[in-house]
Formats: structure tokens, sequence, C-alpha cells
């Protein structure tokens, strides 16, 4: 009969602590969840913070930054002999030089094929420079510089907009596109090569800004 009662009275206990358990378990996870929610919450709105690379590129260097929150990859020229800043917006598209010595600023659509991928430009520039630091530029682009000015910047995106700004700006042209916005016949390009001011990005890819010529026959036939 006494073994008979302990029996019950462990049962009985066993019982009490599992609903204790139960309800303990209920209240921390109702206690818990808003601060969980919180804290996911906080950890997905924390913004992740540029990148910075500095590339030997020649005998100076440049700086790389890339925003992965705006997809915005900025590349600035520190060499002695020259200045020039980059803004590449995969984001919009487009790209923008400004050119110090120059006081100009060029603004041309993105050849996605050429331009290397934002998520892999800044290995691809550490694994381009040698022991030497030499440049070792692996593609190229021609850009034709119209004489249509952009006045108004708002549209290819905030960095784009505060590089340019206050500046005289143009759009300019790939070659391999149609360029009659340059006042050309048909597809052919009319560029002064003399004229080409040359760009080395991070030991990657060389732009080439060219300012567009007048052909013989065009000039003829606006006189």
């Amino acid at each position: 009969m006494v073994h008979l009662s302990h029996s019950i009275c462990t049962c009985i206990s066993s019982a009490v602590k599992m609903k204790f358990t139960i309800v303990a378990t209920v209240l921390l996870g109702l206690l818990l969840t808003p601060a969980l929610a919180q804290f996911f919450q906080n950890v997905k709105g924390v913004k992740r913070q540029p990148i910075y690379r500095r590339i030997s590129v020649g005998t100076g260097y440049q700086i790389l930054t890339i925003d992965s929150e705006t997809l915005v990859a900025v590349v600035e020229d520190k060499t002695t002999t020259e200045s020039w800043k980059t803004v590449l917006n995969y984001d919009t598209g487009y790209i923008a030089s400004r050119v110090v010595s120059e006081n100009v600023c060029y603004i041309s659509r993105m050849d996605r094929v050429v331009m290397p991928a934002l998520s892999s430009i800044a290995v691809l520039a550490e694994e381009s420079k040698n022991v030497k630091g030499e440049r070792v530029v692996s593609r190229n682009i021609r850009y034709v510089i119209s004489n249509r000015r952009i006045r108004d910047l708002s549209s290819y995106g905030s960095e784009i907009y505060s590089l340019c700004r206050g500046l005289t700006t143009y759009m300019a042209y790939e070659d391999q596109q149609d360029l009659s916005n340059l006042g050309n016949q048909g597809s052919q390009v009319w560029y002064n090569p003399a004229s080409c001011y040359r760009l080395d990005l991070l030991n990657l890819l060389g732009i080439d800004y060219c300012q567009a010529q007048v052909p013989v026959q065009a000039q003829a036939q606006n006189l």
C-alpha cells in the first residue's frame, strides 16, 4: 500500500513538472518572439559597408570603391601626371568619367559584355596586376564624344550626378553602336585619333574618349 501511494505521488509530481515546463516554455516563447523579431529586423536593416581597394597601376595607384547596396563602383586615379574619376553604375547601366585637367564629364551607356561584373571587379583587379605593378589591360573600348551636352543629370543616378555636377557634360557613344546622334550617316565612326584621352581602369579595361570628327562630305553639305 505504501509503495502504491509512493508511485501515485511520483506520477503526480512528474505530471506537475511536465505541465510547469510546458507552461514555462510557452511563456518564454511569448516573451522572446517580439525580441527575436526585432533582432532579425535589425539584422536585415543593417547596411553593408562599401569595399575599398588600392590597386597599383603603372607608376601610381587607383582607389576602387564598391557599394553592393547601390550597385555602384567608383575608380579614382591617383597618378602623378593625370587625375580622373570614373563611376560605374550597374543599376542604371551608365558610366561617367570626370577628367580633372579638362574640367569636363563624359557619360556613356555601359557595355556589360566588356565591363567586368560588379561582383568580381575587385578580385579581377587584384589578379591582373603583376609583381611590378605594370599595366596589363586586357580589354579596350572606345567612346566617341558627341556635341550633345547633358543638362539634366538626375536620371543617371546620384553618384554620377555628384561627379558631374557643375561641369560641362557630354554624351559619348561606343564606336560599335549606331552613331546617328553624332550627325554622321549610318554607323560609320568618324573621330580624331589625336584627340583621344586614355583611361586605364584597374589594369582591366582601357577606355578611350575621342572627339567626334565631321566627315568632309558632311561639312560640305552644311555649308
